[in-house]
C-alpha cells in the first residue's frame, strides 16, 4: 500500500523531515516520502482546477440567464447576478494557483535532493574521503 494512501499531506512532510541528509539510505528515503507528497499535490492541483472550471462556467451560464431575463441594462443586472459567484471562482483560483505552485516547488526540493543524493554516494565511493 502506498504511503499516500495511509498518510496526509502534511504527515508524510514530519516523516520527510525526520529523514537524516547525512546518509544515502535516509536521503532516498525522503525522496520516497517526498514523491509520494508530489502524487498528492498533483492531485489536488487537479481538484483545484476542475472546481475553478466548474464555477467559472456556473457564472457564465447565471450571467447569460441573467442577461437575457432583464428588460433593460441587461450586462448590469447579469453583473449583479453572478457578483457571489465571481468571488467564489477568485477563491477558488486562488487555490488553483498555490495548488499548483506547491506542485512545482515540491519537484524543485525532490530534484535538489536528487542531486544531493548523487554528490553523497559519490563520496561514499571516494576511498580518499574514509569509511564513514
Amino acid at each position: 500500500m502506498a504511503l499516500q494512501e495511509q498518510y496526509s499531506i502534511g504527515q508524510l512532510y514530519r516523516l520527510a523531515d525526520q529523514c537524516s541528509h547525512d546518509y544515502p539510505v535516509t536521503l532516498a528515503k525522503k525522496i520516497e516520502i517526498l514523491t509520494e507528497v508530489q502524487v498528492l499535490l498533483g492531485r489536488k492541483a487537479a481538484e483545484a482546477v476542475r472546481e475553478y472550471k466548474r464555477t467559472y462556467a456556473q457564472r457564465k451560464r447565471h450571467y447569460a440567464e441573467a442577461y437575457l431575463a432583464a428588460t433593460k441594462d441587461k450586462a448590469q443586472h447579469a453583473e449583479l447576478a453572478v457578483t457571489d459567484l465571481r468571488m467564489q471562482e477568485a477563491d477558488l483560483e486562488a487555490d488553483k494557483v498555490r495548488w499548483s505552485h506547491a506542485f512545482e516547488s515540491n519537484g524543485e526540493v525532490i530534484n535538489s535532493l536528487k542531486y544531493s543524493l548523487k554528490v553523497l554516494l559519490a563520496e561514499y565511493q571516494n576511498p580518499a574521503n574514509g569509511v564513514r
